[in-house]
């Protein structure tokens, strides 16, 4: 189905579906790859092998896909079941977002929790819950960034991009309430409490409770209110 003008069409199962004038699709889609490059929006649940996003999408229902690339604007109002996605544009999930592997390099706003093998950042984020990843990468370079909760195995948060202050840059931070992993690096990172085995504090960061298992380096550029080794009282 390819659609040039404007119009309502019924869902069903197709092919290829390209649109790249208006179209409103009053149903569900399964389709094997969706091209959006005007304004699209289906008001059910989209299931696609490949859904590539350069105009404005909006998703009513649930999408599953195994590959989803937006560079202009995605909105998927329920959940999302994605195999790998590339967020160059923005996408907001108004329920949880399960991947194997994200990369964000616009913005990216989830309300609800967020699963993952690999989560990379270059961008901006915002998940109301849980991000939770076996690898989280995070280059802090455009704007803040926020998680309810960050869990995983390797956590590694850097400031990108020349330090905070030169040339008039601005100070970019993550935000969490609680950040829990095995290995943790963190720069120019707000969190309440932060829990792990190997743990790495760098400049920047403000960290009410750090608890550790193994190791913990503090950078004199960062301040920890209170640090505890599992088992001491300190």
């Amino acid at each position: 189905m390819i659609v040039n003008g404007s119009g309502a069409y019924g869902g069903g199962l197709y092919g290829n579906v390209k649109v790249n004038g208006e179209a409103e699709i009053v149903d569900a889609l399964d389709c094997l790859n969706l091209s959006i490059r005007g304004t699209s929006k289906v008001s059910g649940n989209t299931t696609a092998k490949t859904i590539s996003v350069f105009g404005e999408g909006i998703f009513a229902g649930s999408v599953e896909a195994e590959k989803l690339k937006v560079s202009g604007s995605c909105r998927i109002e329920r959940d999302a079941e994605i195999k790998t996605s590339l967020v160059r544009g923005e996408m907001e999930i108004g329920g949880r977002f399960s991947t194997e592997k994200a990369e964000i390099k616009g913005s990216l706003d989830v309300k609800e929790d967020v699963e993952a093998e690999a989560f990379i950042s270059k961008g901006k984020f915002l998940v109301g819950g849980l991000l939770n990843a076996e690898e989280i990468e995070i280059a802090l370079k455009y704007s803040n960034s926020r998680a309810g909760e960050i869990g995983g195995k390797k956590i590694d948060v850097r400031m990108q991009g020349g330090l905070p202050g030169m040339f008039g840059k601005k100070r970019h931070l993550l935000h969490a309430d609680i950040i829990e992993g095995d290995q943790i690096y963190l720069e120019y990172t707000e969190a309440g409490t932060v829990r792990g085995e190997n743990i790495e504090i760098g400049p920047g960061c403000k960290i009410g409770l750090v608890e550790y298992t193994g190791t913990l380096n503090i950078s004199n550029e960062a301040v920890v209110e209170k640090q505890q080794e599992s088992g001491a009282n300190s």
